[in-house]
């Protein structure tokens, strides 16, 4: 009896760990050697495992029991080369060009993914037909043209409301049913003659299939994304204020219809604040943190980021580059004391760093054909003695030495992570330029 026992529960133990395989092949002559998984959490990217690549070829072992949602397999970190992929308990087989891998990835098994993968090709065939019909119609004055395409247009609409029918019911009860519902985008049954009651109308209708508290769609990226969509692609003028004035009310649109939904509230302010940060957009960035980002509970507030926007924010083009002082033979200096040239340029470097080494001496050839432009080199060090040595060659610039290196304020103050960096100011002392590196510096100096 005890041993017909203990084989039940190996029976019951090994029916509830039993394990789904998720295989790839990555095709093409490449020399990958390690492919890792990530688990697509609240947004975010949760490492699950890695696995080895044999001869083009990997696999995961995942237990039955393990997260269902979205997956990311990433093959190069560098680039963000990776392939996306649903997991719902089931075995599941791709294979792609890693040159390419969202427009080649083929699933050899999976219904899940078989199916948006199919959805996803059928309507896309017919709203591009759509989408150019309407672009038609914007432009055509011909009665019988018009005419056509309307005749076209509605001919086209049937089929692709059809296709997002048939999906959704071939979708039942599955994972995939929740993107293919949410995926149907809005369009109106007679094409518009004017261009911005189209995009009125899109803009009213953007949320139309989208369902903002659905678990699966906020904790994947699906949500996060369309909203990015809304406050960056529907808000196009012809300047940057219009623009701005555009995308604060897109904002304001999409902070209403969340509500008191925090998780996806604040996942999207932190998306916003970081696309704001990498475009320098102050106006906007202090716009976000100062009516929405500032009031949102503590643990829902990346203070990272924050600190990161706010020294970026200080060095951002356009800004006044913050002063700081030295002392040069005794005598007190400091930045907004200089004058006399059209230009100043602000560089770090430090004489322990390989690359400074080569770069440094290269940009002090270069520069010194420039008379209008006044050099101050900032060396970060632990102590003076290759510091000496690496400047007595770089007549004409300021050299100042801080032996704070990292810890210095003047690093502080102007958000360095890396050596060397260039910060060109103009002759009032406003950031211009910030070339992120010696090439992108010389192309700049060659164009003035």
């Amino acid at each position: 009896m005890l041993k017909y026992l203990t084989f039940v529960l190996l029976f019951i133990t090994f029916s509830v760990h039993a394990e789904y395989s998720i295989k790839g092949t990555i095709e093409s002559n490449h020399d990958y050697s390690w492919i890792i998984l990530y688990k697509i959490e609240k947004g975010k990217q949760v490492f699950v495992e890695k696995a080895a690549v044999t001869n083009g070829k990997f696999k995961f072992d995942l237990k039955d029991g393990s997260s269902i949602g979205i997956y990311r397999a990433y093959y190069k970190m560098e680039g963000n080369l990776y392939v996306e992929f649903i997991f719902n308990n089931e075995n599941l087989e791709f294979k792609f060009d890693p040159d390419k891998p969202h427009e080649t990835i083929e699933f050899i098994s999976s219904d899940e993914n078989q199916i948006f993968q199919n959805y996803l090709k059928a309507i896309e065939e017919y709203q591009k037909q759509i989408d150019a019909l309407q672009i038609d119609f914007f432009k055509t004055t011909d009665v019988d043209q018009v005419k056509k395409i309307q005749k076209e247009y509605q001919g086209k609409l049937s089929k692709l409301n059809n296709i997002q029918n048939e999906y959704e019911k071939k979708s039942e009860g599955k994972l995939v049913h929740n993107f293919i519902k949410a995926s149907a985008k809005y369009n109106a049954n007679v094409p518009y003659k004017e261009p911005q009651k189209f995009l009125d109308e899109v803009k009213f209708h953007f949320f139309d299939a989208i369902n903002l508290n659905n678990k699966v769609l906020s904790n994947a990226t699906f949500i996060n994304d369309r909203l990015l969509d809304y406050v960056f692609y529907l808000t196009q003028a012809d300047n940057q204020e219009a623009r701005n004035i555009l995308q604060k009310q897109a904002i304001d649109d999409i902070v209403t219809r969340l509500g008191n939904n925090l998780e996806v509230l604040s996942h999207f302010e932190d998306s916003i604040l970081f696309n704001h940060l990498q475009m320098e957009n102050n106006e906007m960035t202090d716009y976000v943190i100062e009516n929405y980002y500032s009031k949102l509970p503590k643990e829902y507030q990346d203070e990272a980021l924050l600190f990161r926007i706010k020294s970026a924010m200080k060095t951002a083009i356009g800004v006044a580059a913050p002063d700081f002082s030295w002392e040069e033979n005794g005598v007190s200096k400091n930045l907004y004391g200089l004058v006399g040239h059209d230009y100043y340029m602000v560089v770090f470097f430090s004489s322990g760093c390989p690359h400074c080494k080569v770069e440094i001496p290269e940009f002090h050839e270069f520069i010194k054909e420039f008379n209008n432009i006044k050099i101050i080199a900032i060396g970060l060090e632990d102590v003076d003695k290759d510091w000496k040595v690496m400047v007595k060659d770089y007549i004409g610039f300021t050299n100042i030495l801080d032996l704070k290196k990292w810890d210095s304020e003047k690093v502080k103050d102007y958000g360095v992570t890396a050596i060397p960096s260039y910060f060109l100011l103009d002759k009032n002392k406003v950031i211009v330029a910030k070339p992120n590196d010696l090439e992108e510096l010389k192309i700049m100096f060659t164009k003035k």
